[in-house]
């Protein structure tokens, strides 16, 4: 498979301008040339001077202007082509004989020839080969079914292999596949089959019957809708929603947000940690946070957010002390409480508060219990308590 890639090479498109271009340069050249001879100077510094150069190269380093915006992009060019050989024992210095590209042998048969080391559009070929491997339309499929039911029709989505699981539904599974390939690979076609079809409309309201519960404990054959908690991105997103403060613009740069000063001095340059001059940026969707694999955020690292040092082919859904915590005591759902409670207070009465509010929440009505003990609640406690118990709510929390 490397061979594959052994004359691709860095090609980014630059969107700056002549002049941007040249100015960044100059700029950069100039700071570059002091960094170099304090880095030269360090080198036989001891003590205080040590110290003071150390902080001069920080305070440079802090000065480098921002890389101006590129689209990142690769080409091939023979002339950088590597030579790829057999890595005997794995060790990179012991080579063997070299090698040209092929996809790997598990997955095609023993007279699946070897391109020539020289083909010029390698990337294609592999391209071509990765669409026409059957294996591909499955994986691709059996993940959309794993975010819609929290399992795969395969369990182990990062393995198809001997060491993964079964599928469950194996002709469901073919068929999905084939019905992708043959809407040309088109995606949306897919969802709309899933969620329109009677599997996915089933109820995850209990109880089911003791037979179904001992023969499908996981409920593998899917009798009804496995109750699934949203994800830490969701949560915090519904809660900007609900709460009236979501800010619903797309694109742009990534979003910095403040977080503990604990925190960003784990970082090997705290200082990279440029928090957003704007507080309304604060409110975008989770998927433009910025995502540190040193600096995991403390509110989605409660709510299982992955680590991002590896792969995770499925989120595991987690219940600690931590996420209550977090959801009663944190700073983000406590601020985003008093925005749900200034919206709360236009209401007339506490039933009309109720009525609300379970309608922002939940997306139904409250039911008549639900109804008084909420108004019963209110009578007690501060609308803000309310409102921070609203996210608390299982029917906020979960999907059923």
């Amino acid at each position: 498979m490397q061979a594959f890639l052994a004359s691709t090479d860095e090609h980014n498109v630059r969107l700056a301008s002549g002049v941007e271009q040249k100015d960044w340069d100059a700029k950069t050249a100039t700071l570059a040339e002091k960094l170099k001879k304090l880095r030269e100077e360090l080198k036989g510094a001891e003590g205080e001077k040590r110290i003071r150069l150390t902080k001069e190269i920080e305070d440079l380093e802090d000065e480098l202007p921002e890389p101006l915006a590129t689209i990142p992009a690769i080409r091939d060019d023979p002339k950088q082509r590597t030579e790829i050989h057999v890595l005997k024992r794995g060790v990179w210095e012991n080579k063997g004989e070299a090698v040209g590209p092929r996809p790997p042998s598990v997955l095609v048969g023993d007279d699946f020839p070897e391109y020539p080391a020289d083909l010029t559009n390698p990337r294609s070929e592999l391209a071509k080969w990765i669409v026409s491997c059957p294996l591909t339309a499955r994986v691709i499929v059996n993940r959309i079914w794993q975010y819609y039911f929290g399992t795969g029709l395969v369990k182990t989505a990062n393995d198809f292999g001997l060491h993964g699981d079964p599928p469950s539904h194996r002709e469901l599974l073919d068929w999905l596949a084939a019905t992708l390939v043959e809407n040309g690979w088109k995606l949306k076609p897919i969802h709309r089959l899933i969620l329109l079809s009677k599997t996915y409309r089933e109820s995850g309201k209990g109880p089911f019957p003791a037979a179904v519960m001992e023969k499908d404990p996981e409920n593998r054959l899917l009798s009804h809708f496995s109750r699934r908690r949203l994800s830490a991105e969701e949560i915090r997103d519904a809660m900007l929603s609900v709460s009236g403060r979501l800010n619903p613009r797309c694109g742009g740069a990534s979003v910095m947000v403040p977080v503990e000063d604990e925190l960003v001095k784990q970082l090997y340059k705290p200082s990279q940690w440029k928090v957003n001059n704007n507080v309304e940026e604060y409110n975008r969707r989770t998927i433009y946070l910025i995502a540190k694999r040193n600096l995991r955020l403390p509110f989605t690292e409660s709510f299982d957010a992955p680590a991002l040092q590896t792969s995770c082919p499925r989120r595991e859904s987690s219940t600690h002390a931590p996420q209550a915590l977090e959801l009663l005591n944190g700073k983000l759902s406590n601020d985003l409480a008093r925005s749900l409670a200034a919206e709360l207070k236009k209401e007339p009465n506490s039933q009309a508060i109720a009525e609300r509010a379970y309608w922002l929440a939940t997306g139904r009505a409250p039911t008549a219990e639900e109804k008084r003990l909420a108004t019963e609640f209110l009578q007690r406690e501060p609308l803000e308590e309310f409102a921070l118990a609203m996210f608390n709510l299982n029917a906020f929390l979960y999907v059923e």
